[in-house]
């Protein structure tokens, strides 16, 4: 129960066989996975560049992945499976998710859930996009998560999911583009508020930074694919705006994280590229 291991956590990744502007640093990963032998590979969300408009990029991203020599896991991101429902307008700038988006990142992609017991932890993978949407899906995930917690044991936990529970300040109550629904957050916090929790990992900023929340370290994994600027994402304190991935160490009591900066790692600036790879949404604020 006390043995060592290593995962890569990678994010956003928006790989796509129409737009393969990110491929190359894909690809890279891939090699850097190859090399390492990681125990797993969890991509927190955006694995696909449009997967909820154009279900052929989860296709792409899913084969991709199937090419690692590792396990891996994926929970879903807004452009895989679509975003809160009041977040989206009828201009279609985001599309929200629904239950046939669902079932086509489900055939194409796999399980939106999940856990895996390595050693002595159990990590454990949420559709975070579920969170406040009055779907069905949800209150099936919240009941399978409480079961997830409820038979763990002593096991420590570590949570991973595609937007952070929040930004700044657990008690902001606005619901932003940014953070989990706010209405659902104080029943996903009750997770890392558990004693045995000590990872919450997740993405979808397109910047890195760290919170610490009791014995718990919330980690936002920077993206492996574009950045964007100040003039079409806010500042956010103490993130920095990279291109890479995280590789977390798990030991008995702790994970140690660290972010990895990789050599050769394209940095594209999503200023530069959003009408190629965003066409139908060339208008949006704030960005993917």
């Amino acid at each position: 129960m006390g043995e060592e291991f290593r995962i890569l956590q990678v994010s956003d990744t928006h790989l796509s066989r129409r737009h393969p502007q990110f491929l190359d640093n894909w690809r890279r990963f891939a090699a850097a996975v190859a090399a390492e032998r990681p125990r797993l590979v969890v991509n927190t969300g955006d694995a696909s560049l449009a997967g909820c408009r154009h279900p052929d990029d989860l296709d792409a991203a899913a084969a991709l992945h199937d090419a690692l020599p590792v396990p891996w896991r994926i929970v879903p991101g807004n452009h895989d499976v679509g975003d809160h429902p009041r977040l989206c307008d009828a201009a279609g700038r985001r599309l929200p998710i629904t239950g046939d988006r669902l079932a086509a990142y489900r055939a194409r992609v796999g399980a939106d859930r999940w856990y895996a017991d390595i050693g002595a932890w159990r990590l454990i993978g949420i559709n975070g996009l579920l969170l406040g949407s009055a779907l069905p899906d949800e209150a099936a995930q919240w009941a399978w998560l409480d079961a997830a917690l409820a038979d763990a044991g002593t096991r420590r936990l570590a949570l991973f999911l595609h937007k952070p529970p929040y930004v700044d300040d657990p008690a902001d109550a606005g619901l932003t583009y940014w953070s989990v629904d706010p209405a659902a957050r104080a029943r996903l916090m009750r997770v890392l508020d558990d004693p045995r929790t000590r990872l919450a990992a997740c993405g979808h900023l397109h910047e890195h930074f760290r919170r610490r929340h009791r014995q718990a370290e919330i980690l936002v994994s920077p993206s492996l694919a574009f950045v964007a600027s100040p003039a079409l994402q806010p500042e956010i304190a103490g993130g920095r705006r990279e291109i890479g991935y995280v590789e977390h160490v798990f030991h008995a009591d702790r994970v140690v994280s660290q972010v990895v900066i990789g050599d050769g790692l394209t940095r594209t600036l999503l200023d530069d590229v959003v009408d190629e790879v965003y066409p139908e949404r060339r208008r949006l604020s704030p960005p993917a």
